[in-house]
Formats: C-alpha cells, structure tokens, sequence
C-alpha cells in the first residue's frame, strides 16, 4: 500500500496462504469483486502467482481493481492475526464458511459489515467538489483502500463472529462496544507501520501527541467528504466524564472508550520513553532543537509499537470475559481486570491500574463496585461451588483441550466445534476415530462425535441452570460457544482457560406485537430478550466465574424441590435479573420514543439499528 503525498509504500507482514486462490480467496477470507452500480465483475488478483510473488505483491495504484482487492485481503488477514496472537486461539468463521469482503459493493459514502450475509461492503464516491481535501474535486474515492475503515469494518465481523448477540442492542453501550473495538483495533493497527510511527516520533519530538496521522482515523476519507478532519481522533477531548454521560450515538459513546485507552497508553508511553529524553538531553529532559538522533526515533519507536501491543492485547483477550448478551463499558472494564490479574497479579508496569485511572477519569466504570481496586473489580466467583466435570452431564475436557492444542499447529487440519450450528465437512478435532482422507496428525473424529460433545455441554448447562442465571422452564437453554484458549502470563507461560457460553431466549418476556389482520409478529421480527452466562473454568474443570445476565424466573413453583442453596441461588439471580429486565424495557422503550418511524410500523426500532444505518450517518466508519 502507499500513501501519494509521502510517495512510500506501506508493507503488511501477513501468514502466507499457500493454497490461496484468485480472488484473493483463502481459508478464512474471499474477496468478491463485482460492480453492483455497474454491473460488472472485475479481474481477480492472484497474489501466489511468480510475477506478483516476486514483487512481493502488486504494486498500489488507485485505477487497478486487483490492488483495491489485495489491499483489503491484507488489512483484513492482519487484524484476524492479531486476534489470533492476543486472544490465544485459531480463529475461524463458523463451519467451512469464508468472510466475504466485497472491494466495489456499491456507489455511496460508506462501508459496513452485513452480518446477514456475512460480507463486508465497501463503497466508492466522488470527492466533495468544494472541499475534497488533498484529492481534487469530483475525484473517485474508494473505501477500500483506507486502512483504518477495511481495519474497522473487518473488526465488526471478528466480534460478531465471537460475540454474535452484541448485534442486539439491549442497552446503549452495547453498539457502542462494537464501534468502539473496531475503532481501537484500526487506530493501534497503525503501529503496525514502523515508517509511520517513527514520522510521527520525529514529527513530535517524541510525544506522538502531535503526531495526528498516527492517532487520527481515516484521515483521508474524512477530508474527502468534506468534513475537513478525520472521522474521529482518539486524543484532544478534556479527560473529563462529560462527554461519555452525554453521548447517546454510539460511535460517540464509543470514541469515549477510545480515548480513555490512549490516554492510558500516551501516560505509559512518556513513562517508559522518559529515560531515553533524559539521556538525549543530557539530565534535563528539555530535548535540543533540531531533528531527533536517529537511533533515539528508533528506540522510542519501538517502545511505541510494543506498548501499543500490550494494550490492545488487553482489550482482546478480555473477550473471553465478556458476558454472552447485553454488555455494558462497566463490564468490559471487569473483564479487563479480570484477565489480565489472572496474567499479570504484580502489574509490574502498573498499565492495569493507569488504564482503571484513564476510564474512571472519563466516566467509565461498572456500577455497584465498592472501589477500583483490583479486588473490587474482579468478576465475583460463583455464588456455589461448580465443576465442569460433576454431575449427570459431566464433561470429558480432554476433547476441548486437544483441539485447541492440535488447532494451533498450523499444519494440522483441526476445525473448532464451538458453535452448535457448525456443520464442517471435514470434522473436528476430538479423541475417537480418525476421519478418512485427513493428515495422520493426530487422533479425530467425525462431525456426530463433536455433534455428542456441544450436546453434553448444553446438558451441563440445563443441569445446573439455576445457579447460572438461568430458567429451565422458560425455553431452551443453547450452548453457544465453548472452547480452550492459551493466554500469555507474566512468566512468558501459556495459561489454558475454558470457556463457555450459555444464552437462552425468553419469549415470555418480549412485546407481542400484533400486525395489521391481528396476527402475532414471529420471533424473528421481534426484539428478542436473552438471559446468558459465560462459564470460565480451568482445565480441570473448576468454574472460576460466572459472568451472568439473568432474567425473571418464570415459574417459582419449580423451584421448590430445589436444595436451599441452589433455590437461594436461583432467587437472587430473580431479583437482579428483574432489575436487568425493566432496564432493557426503559431503554428500547426511549429508543421507540425517538424513531420517527414507529408510528408507521410494528418493526421495533431496535430492530433498525443496523451497521449500515449507523455508518451512514457517520459518512462511511
């Protein structure tokens, strides 16, 4: 990729695809390049073709749609790798399924991810005749070459790949978390680029607070547009609450969130560099004028880059953490603490704490907690004592534990068996018998035996409903996910963890809206209300927490043959679940209120908060 005012190139250091065909099209993306507005389909680049190998790809030019496609399969392989290496697990979509990503979807400002089907669209318009920035009038602009927004977009589809019902909105921050993750990955990817942030480094005499191309998101699409700036910057806002008990919109909402991880990544990043100035300026910390020593760039540019690192790490693999439905900033911040004291119980850099500090400055914090302290903040143990392995239901975790093990070498060909409508040809990675025609690298099974395991899990999860916050006589209980990831501590040691979740769809709780003959409105146009815990356990099955968004207990009368504690358990999962209940009504109900539309259709307005609709009224990311 290159930048035309620079003139430099822009290298990604992606996994080589050996079997990747034209398209690009590979084990986990395939770029489809048709016109709808034109009705055209473009030639499809092939980048394991000798010519292009030899050049290490295609050389960028605005005019060539091949490169439009390569750029967007780079961007996007580079934002699964570092799930992948921060989230300690091999991502995948679910089954044999491919994320589309379509270069020319449309002609219009803008770019969204349709989770329907599962494709991210990029579209391509004209600059703004009187104010196009640094492009001329009128000039053609496409999104898929902006970084940030391919960063952004492809960000969405990971979360709702590994969190599907944050697609719903139950509560204000729950969109806003997508935004704001997606924002985050596309603004730390930045650091990626060495050339970028050492300009950057030197621009700002190591500060990067002036360093704008560094920290600004999709610089030049915003211009383009006409807005004369970038679509958000993640520095420059006063680090006051204000702004964050304000917003309502949810890339507002979610730029507050944003901002809070900078401040806290800018406030270690003068730390760990303030050595290097002191050196540089001989005692005084007031560096000389004139450019930087070059091996000074350097070395704070490497400092930059592997702080960076660290913080996004932070955010990503708290994912795990993360309850199933209706998440709020509160519980990321939770989940954050949690995962990384679990890694890092010293913080010897003490970066858990001046992240804490840097939301709690900007208004972002869980309600309820007695203090900030790690303890306090911590996700709660289980109210009763919990083993994976107890039970009618007991779970083998051998099967879990292998997969995720055999997945991880990347010449094994292991498909995770994590969702309950996963339905790969190949099979799973589970003991039992091999599946013909497969490498020798060890022992699977077939797709019934995997089929047996996610049933044996959601048997687990019916069986001991009530002390996870959920109803056994209110619908069915589904196993959404549940797998074993490896996350890095302090010791340079991986830590398994399982992790499971639980959702369950309460029908009795929703609005029954009737349409126009008096005919019930079905489950799929309605806004649907979930309970949903997420189980973490170590390896030998111990639950460590629960992460729980109970609902109102349907029937009490159930609960009489119960022990005491369980029946005291399920009460007070009642009580907080009918606290939850009234929050979502009070909330979808003000969300009504503000849609000009409702008064014209039954559709909840909910409903209507989709990616594409958001995004437009955004210009684009």
């Amino acid at each position: 990729m290159s930048t035309r005012l620079s003139g430099r190139f822009l290298t990604i250091d992606i996994p080589f695809e050996r079997d990747l065909r034209p398209g690009p099209a590979g084990r986990l993306l395939q770029v489809v390049d048709y016109d709808v507005a034109r009705d055209l389909w473009y030639l499809p680049v092939d980048l394991n073709a000798a010519a292009i190998l030899a050049q290490r790809g295609m050389r960028p030019s605005e005019s060539d749609p091949r490169t439009h496609q390569q750029v967007v399969y780079a961007v996007a392989m580079s934002v699964i790798e570092r799930f992948e290496r921060f989230g300690g697990f091999r991502f995948r979509w679910r089954g044999d399924d491919k994320l589309r990503l379509v270069p020319h979807a449309f002609e219009g400002r803008n770019a969204y991810f349709d989770k329907d089907r599962r494709a991210v669209l990029f579209g391509y318009f004209r600059a703004d005749e009187r104010d196009p920035g640094a492009n001329l009038p009128g000039q053609m602009m496409f999104t898929c070459l902006s970084v940030d927004v391919v960063a952004h977009e492809v960000t969405h589809a990971i979360v709702h790949r590994m969190r599907k019902y944050f697609s719903e909105p139950t509560h204000p921050d729950v969109l806003a978390w997508h935004e704001a993750i997606a924002d985050l990955v596309a603004l730390f990817n930045h650091f990626g680029f060495p050339e970028v942030v050492s300009d950057a480094v030197a621009k700002s005499e190591g500060t990067l607070e002036k360093g704008s191309a560094l920290l600004d998101l999709a610089t030049e699409f915003g211009a383009s547009t006409g807005r004369g700036a970038a679509l958000r910057s993640a520095i420059g806002s006063p680090r006051t609450p204000d702004a964050f008990l304000k917003a309502v919109e949810p890339h507002d909402r979610g730029a507050c969130f944003v901002a809070a991880v900078f401040d806290a990544f800018i406030d270690t990043y003068k730390s760990q560099i303030a050595d290097l100035r002191r050196i540089a300026s001989a005692g005084t910390g007031v560096l000389p004028p004139g450019a930087l020593p070059t091996d000074l760039v350097n070395r704070v540019t490497a400092t930059a880059a592997m702080n960076a690192d660290r913080f996004l790490e932070m955010v990503v693999r708290a994912f795990e953490y993360l309850p199933v439905v209706d998440v709020t900033f509160g519980d990321v911040v939770r989940a954050i603490v949690t995962a990384d004291q679990g890694l890092y119980p010293d913080d010897a850099g003490h970066l858990r704490a001046i992240l804490v500090e840097a939301f709690r400055r900007r208004g972002i914090y869980p309600p309820g907690v007695t203090s900030l302290a790690d303890e306090a903040l911590v996700w709660s143990k289980p109210p009763l004592d919990m083993n994976l392995r107890d039970g009618i239901n007991a779970i083998d975790l051998a099967p879990l534990i292998l997969e995720a093990t055999l997945d991880l070498d990347t010449g094994s060909t292991v498909y995770f068996a994590d969702d309950s409508d996963t339905t790969p040809a190949t099979g799973h990675a589970v003991p039992g018998r091999a599946v013909p025609g497969q490498a020798p690298h060890g022992q699977l099974t077939s797709q019934p035996d995997a089929r047996h395991l996610q049933e044996l899990i959601r048997g687990w999860g019916v069986e001991h409903a009530y002390e996870l916050g959920l109803d056994k006589a209110a619908g069915k209980i589904e196993m959404v996910s549940a797998r074993v990831v490896y996350l890095w501590a302090s010791d340079g040691q991986p830590r398994p963890i399982v992790a499971i979740q639980f959702a369950q769809r309460r029908d009795d709780l929703e609005d029954q809206r009737t349409d126009e003959t008096g005919a019930q409105i079905p489950p799929n146009q309605r806004a649907a209300i979930r309970a949903g815990t997420t189980v973490i356990a170590r390896v030998d099955g111990q639950v460590e927490f629960l992460v729980t968004k109970p609902l109102p207990l349907s029937d009490h009368t159930k609960l009489d043959d119960l022990s005491g504690d369980i029946r005291g358990c399920a009460l007070d999962f009642h009580e907080a679940g009918t606290e939850r209940l009234r929050s979502i009504r009070d909330w979808m109900g003000d969300v009504e209120d503000m849609d000009a539309l409702s008064a014209w259709t039954v559709e909840p307005a909910t409903l209507r908060l989709s990616f594409a609709r958001l995004h437009a009224g955004q210009d684009g990311a």
